[in-house]
């Protein structure tokens, strides 16, 4: 449930995850800011493999602070939440068009702040199924899609 979830602003970001226990202890992930190791982490897992990026360098003096998000200035941060907390098909909604709109952004054919308002305007639009069916998923993922490559255009 979303409020298992929690998301924190991180400047220095070395820390790249993190998980809390029953316990109360924690477990993270860190490496220098450069996100090849993360994600060379999580298509090999569960197996490690040499990386090339520079190792943390724990013998130097650094810090690690966290504060709680402004979710005025992250609003795609808060559309996830809501997602998350509506659940059914508005997940693979959101999926589907921040794809679009990211490949959008990368062509340059949208701005940055264009992205938040295809990815709200899609999930709205798409016809929420409460308990869907992995044909229900596949359906609204091909249309968020399109809906998405329309707000794109216009």
């Amino acid at each position: 449930p979303a409020e298992k979830i929690d998301v924190v602003v991180h400047p220095q970001s070395v820390v790249h995850s993190m998980v809390e226990f029953v316990d109360g202890n924690v477990i993270a992930q860190l490496s220098p800011p450069d996100m090849r190791t993360p994600i060379q982490h999580a298509l090999t897992w569960p197996d490690r493999l040499p990386c090339a990026p520079a190792r943390q360098d724990f013998g130097s003096r650094f810090s690690l602070d966290f504060a709680p998000p402004d979710m005025n200035r992250f609003p795609s941060l808060r559309m996830g939440y809501d997602v998350v907390r509506r659940g059914g098909t508005s997940g693979a909604a959101l999926n589907a068009a921040n794809e679009m709109a990211v490949g959008a952004l990368q062509a340059g054919r949208i701005r940055l702040g264009q992205m938040f308002d295809v990815v709200e305007r899609t999930i709205k639009a798409h016809q929420f199924v409460p308990r869907p069916s992995l044909d229900d998923l596949m359906e609204v993922d091909r249309w968020a899609r399109s809906y998405a490559a329309r707000l794109i255009e216009t």
